[in-house]
């Protein structure tokens, strides 16, 4: 039976329902083998299940409907999922979690340490067993790319070949490579000249054009603090990035786009080359911009000075689309690296109906189903935070798209420059219930940077451009306190927005006010969100009571009585706890 858990005990009369961890494990299992939970030597809980058993019918519905209608000699792009890694016993697991640490990255390590319990690694960082690897290939498949979260391949196979693959003993299941079509932005993009335009209310930089994206979410009250994503590596994913537009110049000059990897022609370089289509880096070069670019007096995003990866995952021939082990490989190398944050404005549903795909259904986004949202979800238990786009398919009811439907993730809908949802933005609830989306940012009329040569800007819609805004508000937050992991991120986020007392499945929790995110505490008694329960606390608390100073955020962490108010017996009851070994807050 699945149990709702709230992220700390305090909310628990909260709306912000979250499916353990436990439930997306279980849905990889599904997909990959029985294991229950990383485990260690010294762990009361059990060993994990190191084999799992073949699914039967080992080829899915969905796959055996294709075979039947094709030739034996076509060739169809297939996930193969394993029963197991070529681990049998304890002390082997636990020398490959050691080796595997080994390897990862400090910075890696340390996101991850925020996030865990225990061990920073487990099972989802073990490689695919190479000899299952090579059998497969010996059978007449072609290997395309491994995916340690899944404990699967994708390969591209003759139809004739899948039956024979299906007979070895080590393979779990075999599954279609879904082919996921993004639905396109809506129409509404201008071109507007890059002119400098001087900044009103006294800002401390000049926002340009780029003001109001930015005020919707009180983000320049945060810049005029210090805080401008410094030190927080996010990764971008998306179809390709003009990488010489002057939006990015400075992070080129300052050493901060650390590493780029192109999935779809396996290379080093995201940019458009020979083998791209036109305008294929377009789409990726606003959600660049409109979350980390910096050309004053034009554009700022969020987190200007954050670091940058940026993996090109999405084809575009004659229309968007992506095959979604691309997806899974990217987030994977992006966990590799170390990455904070993912700002992914793909999403997909809307998938092509002809006889060479599949589609996923409505009943399907329950966050357990679709592989770009177990990856997501996957993501999201190392640490990273992870924002997606809601979809483009509104305003009717169970309208978005995955892997926005993942349950640990900020799926990002879109409102207008006053904070108005937009038609266009697909609503919740998931197929479970859950309501989506968390979040939502401007996403009409966003000013953004143009791919058209390297000195162009122009507006544009969709739920993908309020997507790096609302990556750029975690990152920024993320700066602010490195000490938060992805979940505190998302908690204080969502806590702190303009639709937190009543979520719906249009705006969610609302727009974020990031300058309240940041004094978002996560313990009683620690007024003014220093980590610590002191004197300053009780300074904080009697300010706000007989001063009218800042409330504490949320309020109730003022109340270490817990008798559901917050005054004069609260600030005995620290004096009480600080000064004379009184009992702790409640």
């Amino acid at each position: 039976m699945t149990t709702d858990f709230h992220i700390v005990s305090r909310m628990k009369n909260r709306k912000i329902k979250m499916k353990p961890f436990t439930k997306f494990y279980l849905s990889i299992l599904y997909l990959s083998f029985s294991f229950t939970a990383p485990w260690s030597a010294d762990s009361n809980t059990p060993a994990p299940t190191l084999v799992s058993a073949k699914d039967h019918p080992t080829v899915s519905g969905r796959l055996q409907g294709l075979i039947a209608s094709e030739n034996p000699n076509e060739i169809l792009k297939i996930w193969v999922y394993f029963t197991d890694k070529g681990i049998f016993e304890e002390k082997g697991y636990l020398g490959k979690l050691q080796e595997q640490k080994q390897i990862l990255l400090p910075k890696n390590l340390s996101r991850r340490a925020k996030s865990k319990e225990k061990e920073v690694v487990d099972f989802y960082d073990l490689p695919v067993y190479s000899s299952y690897i090579k059998q497969v290939t010996q059978l007449g498949a072609k290997l395309n790319y491994v995916s340690r979260w899944l404990n699967a391949a994708s390969f591209y196979v003759p139809v004739g070949k899948i039956e024979s693959i299906s007979i070895l003993g080590f393979i779990k299941s075999i599954k279609p490579v879904e082919i996921l079509v993004r639905q396109p932005e809506p129409i509404e993009e201008s071109q507007v000249e890059a002119e400098v335009i001087k900044t009103l209310g006294g800002t401390a930089l000049n926002y340009g054009p780029s003001l109001n994206q930015l005020q919707l979410l009180n983000i320049p009250a945060v810049h005029s603090l210090g805080f401008k994503g410094q030190g927080v590596l996010v990764c971008m994913m998306d179809t390709g990035f003009r990488k010489n537009h002057q939006a990015f110049q400075i992070a080129y000059n300052e050493g901060r786009v650390l590493d780029e990897y192109d999935f779809i022609n396996h290379d080093n370089n995201v940019q458009d080359d020979s083998a791209d289509s036109p305008g294929q880096h377009s789409h990726g070069t606003s959600c660049w911009s409109i979350l980390g670019g910096e050309k004053d007096g034009t554009l700022y995003g969020p987190a200007f000075k954050a670091d940058f990866i940026l993996a090109k995952t999405e084809y575009v021939p004659t229309e968007t689309r992506i095959e979604e082990d691309n997806w899974v490989a990217g987030a994977e190398w992006a966990d590799s690296l170390g990455a904070d944050i993912i700002s992914s404005s793909l999403g997909y549903y809307d998938f092509p109906q002809n006889p060479d795909t599949f589609s996923y259904t409505y009943s399907d986004l329950n966050g357990d189903v679709a592989v770009t949202t177990i990856a997501a979800d996957v993501a999201a238990s190392k640490g990273i935070l992870v924002s997606n786009a809601m979809g483009n398919s509104g305003p009717g009811a169970g309208s978005l798209i995955t892997p926005a439907d993942a349950d640990s993730i900020i799926a990002c809908g879109a409102v207008d420059s006053f904070g108005v949802i937009v038609g266009f933005s697909s609503r919740g609830p998931t197929s479970d219930g859950r309501i989506k989306p968390e979040l939502v940012a401007q996403g009409s009329s966003v000013y953004k940077a143009s791919s058209l040569d390297t000195l162009t800007y122009n507006r544009g819609g969709g739920t993908s451009f309020a997507t790096p805004l609302l990556g750029g508000c975690a990152a920024v937050l993320l700066s602010a306190r490195p000490n938060l992991n992805n979940m505190q991120v998302r908690e204080a986020m969502m806590e702190s927005a303009n639709n937190v007392g009543s979520p719906n499945n249009n705006y969610g929790w609302g727009m974020p006010d990031m300058l309240l995110a940041l004094r978002y505490s996560f313990i009683n008694g620690d007024v003014n969100t220093d980590n610590n329960i002191n004197l300053a606390d009780i300074i904080s608390l009697v300010n706000y009571f007989f001063k009218g100073g800042l409330a504490p955020h949320p309020v109730k962490v003022g109340d270490v009585n817990c008798d559901t108010s917050v005054g004069l017996t609260d600030i005995v009851y620290l004096v009480n706890y600080v000064f004379k070994s009184g009992p702790f807050p409640c």
